[in-house]
């Protein structure tokens, strides 16, 4: 008989970055419906923003914008966090 290798292959590291963005926004869509439902919440919902502010380089021709923006709350945190256990579930 064969040896067989009890390592378990996921799949790759893109699939993992789009499950944990889905998992951010709709653990971010969820904070924001229970924050709404209880207003004991609304320290906990608080959303921080954070990144590089928009940046405009016009050329006259050509006009280039830069920016990235990230807002993240508790609720994006557990979402991400639920996400990351699905996909190693995977």
């Amino acid at each position: 008989m064969g040896s067989r290798s009890s390592h378990r292959s996921y799949p790759g590291w893109p699939i993992l970055l789009v499950v944990l963005i889905l998992g951010a926004i709709i653990g971010g869509w969820l904070g924001e419906i229970l924050t709404g439902l209880i207003p004991a919440l609304k320290e906990v919902g608080r959303v921080y923003t954070m990144g590089i502010p928009r940046l405009t380089l016009d050329l006259e021709v050509l006009t280039l914008s830069f920016g990235l923006t990230i807002r993240i709350g508790l609720f994006g945190v557990f979402g991400m966090l639920a996400a990351f256990f699905v996909y190693r579930r995977m």
